[in-house]
């Protein structure tokens, strides 16, 4: 019976340590993938702990959308590693183009036409674009042509300063095209027609006042007729705006005529046209012009000169008084050049007292310039040859000690301007001072004198740079050496 019972034990340990055979589920499972799959372990008791929970879980429509674009952003880096920073880069640049064009717009190009109707500056950016950007005379000449009529369909002053700034611009862009005798002709025609017009102000307003004083004797005799005086002080304060605003207008004329002419003795002595006496001619207007006015302004108890470059918060639109002595200074350089010096004298020292009243205590390498100016003026008068110079009331030395001391002048001056106020003017004019003051030191014959001072003048211009003053104190240095 033992045995029997260890028969049964040993069968039934033997059947269990057989192989069991696979199911069918699993070994299909197995075969129909290359590579298994490690399933997580689930942890039943976390299961049985927390709640029921649905198996799918619903995005709002802005999670979508961040999911597509993190997903599209992903793929578009990885397939265009190189275009996308290209393309990001270009977006900012043009940005950035964008706000500077708006920003120039704004600050730059737009306060160039405020001051005109907006068909007016439709046509002028039309003419502008022709100008500056695409030149094109006869493109640019149209629309300019079409600015005026519109300008004057739209009743803006024949005489302000949009209109002949107009005409202005006109004359530049010929000038710049090449075509200088149409620039001459726009110029001087528009200098007639506004000299005409000014005259014709003043003369009108010699009659207005006439005419006051005659209304004044009218009024003190007695009368019975009754007068709306309400009436009659609306008119006078009408009237007086009115002469007021045509007076503003005649001034702000008058300062574009003086530029017109100077202008015109530029173009003049230009290489396109090369003539002198005309050149000279339109210069001696725009001094003319300038003394004629300032005498008018004496004589009625006004400013000779506006506190500023432009029209003022008070009304005044005149040149100031450094434009005036522009004019000047420029009038006396063409008669340097053509050595006429007694014609520059003058007009050197009438500029010097203008800048003098404009700057006060503010000095400027203006001064600078004008005093050594004078002093080369007097250099240049001394050394013509006798013949040719007129009849002096003082001797020859006593021209070359006028002109020493201004040309000393002009340094001590230099001396006490500072930066910024002292610029390359007051360097290269300390040069030809010094230059000046070794051509006197030669004329007074004493060389050494003179080689002091070229070899200060070489150094100084040595230290600035200035080529053509090395130069010629070189040369004198040589001449000195050859004695």
């Amino acid at each position: 019976m033992f045995r029997a019972a260890s028969r049964r034990t040993s069968a039934q340990a033997a059947k269990l340590l057989q192989p069991q055979p696979k199911s069918i589920a699993r070994s299909i499972y197995s075969n129909s993938t290359t590579r298994p799959t490690l399933k997580p372990r689930v942890n039943n008791a976390n299961l049985l702990g927390s709640p029921c929970i649905s198996g799918t879980r619903h995005l709002t429509y802005t999670q979508k959308i961040g999911r597509k674009y993190r997903e599209a952003s992903r793929g578009i880096w990885r397939k265009n590693p190189i275009l996308m920073p290209l393309a990001i880069f270009s977006v900012v640049g043009g940005a950035f183009i964008f706000a500077y064009i708006s920003y120039v717009e704004v600050t730059r190009v737009a306060p160039q036409y405020h001051k005109f109707p907006a068909p007016v500056a439709d046509s002028l950016r039309t003419a502008v674009y022709y100008t500056e950007i695409d030149l094109n005379p006869a493109k640019a000449m149209k629309a300019y042509k079409e600015a005026l009529r519109t300008a004057f369909e739209m009743g803006v002053h024949p005489y302000s300063d949009e209109i002949l700034g107009i005409k202005l611009q006109v004359a530049m862009m010929l000038e710049k095209a090449g075509l200088v005798k149409p620039a001459i002709e726009v110029l001087e025609r528009t200098k007639n027609e506004t000299l005409a017009w000014i005259d014709e102000v003043t003369a009108g307003n010699a009659a207005a006042a006439a005419e006051k004083v005659k209304q004044a004797q009218a009024q003190a005799a007695p009368t019975n007729v009754v007068v709306d005086t309400e009436a009659v002080k609306q008119t006078e304060e009408d009237l007086k705006a009115m002469a007021e605003y045509e007076n503003r207008q005649r001034d702000k004329a008058l300062k574009k005529v003086v530029g017109i002419a100077m202008k015109l003795g530029e173009l003049y002595a230009s290489e396109h046209i090369q003539e002198d006496k005309k050149a000279e001619a339109a210069q001696v207007a725009a001094v003319e012009i300038c003394l004629k006015e300032m005498h008018r302004r004496q004589r009625l108890g006004l400013p000779v000169g506006s506190s500023g470059s432009g029209e003022e918060s008070n009304g005044e639109a005149w040149l100031n008084l450094t434009e005036i002595a522009t004019a000047l200074a420029e009038l006396a350089a063409t008669y340097t050049a053509k050595e006429r010096y007694e014609l520059a004298m003058p007009l050197y020292l009438r500029a010097l007292d203008l800048i003098r009243a404009a700057e006060g205590t503010s000095i400027t390498c203006k001064q600078v310039v004008l005093l050594n100016d004078v002093a080369t003026a007097l250099v240049g008068q001394v050394q013509r040859p006798a013949k040719s110079q007129p009849q002096q009331p003082v001797t020859q030395e006593q021209t070359v000690q006028a002109a020493q001391k201004w040309a000393e002048k002009a340094i001590e001056v230099a001396s006490h301007i500072k930066p910024p106020i002292r610029d390359e003017e007051c360097d290269i004019t300390c040069v030809v001072a010094t230059y000046n003051l070794g051509e006197l030191a030669e004329l007074q014959k004493k060389p050494e004198v003179a080689k002091k001072r070229y070899t200060e003048a070489k150094a100084l211009a040595d230290g600035i740079s200035y080529e053509e003053g090395s130069l010629m104190a070189k040369e004198a240095l040589n001449r000195l050496g050859k004695r």
